[in-house]
This record gives structure tokens, sequence and C-alpha cells, in this order.
């Protein structure tokens, strides 16, 4: 697959979500997700991932979305996607000319 895709590759509709802290009163803080935009963008699955955490099989599905460059995103943001919660765990200007942005993601279960 092409890592920069022609723009009618762009045909899905996702929500970027940025990160909201608000103190819990207990020292710790209590984090919700606030809509920054809708964008269209390329989503494609990546691969899948089994890890054993506390001693059960967990499977985490990665994804790739593509969207036109913007320079507010960042890997504390999350992509919402037909209701799935997609959480961005990298960020790269593929071409550093400012068309696109790739984030590779993994779905929050």
């Amino acid at each position: 697959m092409n890592s920069l895709p022609l723009i009618g590759a762009l045909r899905h509709r996702v929500t970027l979500e940025a990160p909201i802290d608000a103190p819990d009163g207990a020292g710790g803080f209590s984090r919700s997700f606030t809509p920054v935009a809708t964008l269209w963008a390329r989503f494609a699955p990546s691969g899948v991932r089994e890890d054993f955490v506390e001693q059960r099989a967990e499977q985490a599905t990665t994804h790739v979305v593509t969207i036109r460059w913007r320079d507010d995103v960042s890997k504390d943001m999350r992509f919402v996607y037909r209701g799935r919660k997609l959480r961005i765990q990298s960020v790269v200007d593929p071409d550093e000319r400012r068309r696109f942005l790739i984030c590779a993601c993994e779905e929050i279960t």
C-alpha cells in the first residue's frame, strides 16, 4: 500500500478528540475527551497483537489512519470512527511536506 494516498482515498469520516484532565480531589485526575474536528481520513487495519495481561489473553487491533496535515495532532489524542475509539500511538509527516499525517493507532476496547 502506498503511504501517500490520493485525496479520493480519504473517504472515511473520523472525529479527532483531545484529552481534558480534571482534578479528582484525591491528588490524581480524571481524563475525558472533547471533539476537536471531524475529518476525512483513510482508515486501514494494520494488524492484531495478542498480549497476556494479568494472566489472561488480550487482543489489540492496530490501524493506520491517514489525514490531511494539521499542526495540532499529538499522540495524546484519539480518533473515533463509527463508535470505535482509536488511541493515537505515533504521528508522522511521511514526506515532510505538510500534506498528510499518518497516525498509527490502537483500538481501545
